[in-house]
């Protein structure tokens, strides 16, 4: 049995332990807070049973547990610069350090939780997992990934991005190109700001349940990310591609 309101007093309970004043903290305190909603609501949209609906909530509360060890080995929240995968790290903390029996008793679901921290934040899902673990870690990674468009248009514009530098003359080709055919953008290739803007439009072809897609058109993320870059970006060879960008993004959301 999980018991969700234990989960929440326990996640407080350890999140207290870093700084309550990082303004990184709270971010990605309130970060998880709204990840887990999304969890629990797409959960609900799938006709899940109660309990189901429970644990998805609960890897809600998991998926980026690793980020405040993160924050405090390497001071970043970057997997690429601290050299610290969170999920795998959150996967440790939680299992093999023991901090999973602060939250659940039981170890029925382990393996389930396990599978699915380790993968939100992998550029794909592993292979040869069960239909359940399949099922959470899809969950997961749709309610992470709209909740960081939420992100983008709502939070401080230039702490989305890895680099200071806002005056890009263009995207790269190859990155371009990666967008517009649908696929996932090769993060090795990103060398500035306007490369890295693709990476979030390329959510879209990693989102798994028409849930998702549908609340993500109804909130316009997109939109309003657009009009952020061309506030922040002044390049006109980056406004005329993002024209297209928004044409593609747009054909496809339909």
């Amino acid at each position: 049995m999980i018991d969700i309101n234990k989960i929440k007093y326990e996640f407080k309970r350890y999140v207290s332990n870093y700084d309550p004043k990082s303004e990184r903290i709270k971010l990605k305190i309130s970060h998880i807070v709204r990840v887990a909603n999304n969890c629990k609501l797409l959960a609900q949209n799938l006709n899940l049973s109660e309990e189901e609906i429970n644990l998805a909530e609960a890897i809600g509360y998991f998926h980026d547990i690793g980020r405040f060890e993160q924050v405090r080995i390497a001071n970043t929240f970057s997997d690429r610069d601290s050299k610290i995968n969170h999920g795998e790290l959150g996967a440790k903390i939680l299992f093999e350090d023991g901090l999973i029996r602060n939250f659940i008793k039981n170890s029925k679901y382990d393996k389930i939780i396990k599978t699915a921290v380790i993968n939100h934040n992998r550029a794909r899902i592993e292979n040869n997992i069960s239909e359940k673990e399949m099922l959470f870690s899809k969950i997961i990674r749709d309610a992470d990934k709209l909740d960081i468009l939420y992100v983008l248009t709502f939070e401080e514009f230039p702490a989305i991005f890895w680099y200071d530098d806002f005056d890009c003359e263009k995207i790269s080709d190859s990155i371009f190109e990666e967008f517009k055919n649908h696929s996932g953008i090769t993060y090795n290739n990103i060398k500035n700001n306007a490369d890295q803007i693709l990476i979030f439009y390329a959510y879209i072809y990693d989102l798994y349940f028409k849930y998702t897609l549908d609340a993500l058109k109804e909130k316009k993320y997109l939109d309003m990310f657009t009009k952020r870059v061309l506030e922040n970006f002044s390049s006109p060879i980056l406004h005329r591609q993002m024209k297209e960008v928004k044409a593609v993004y747009k054909d496809y959301l339909g």
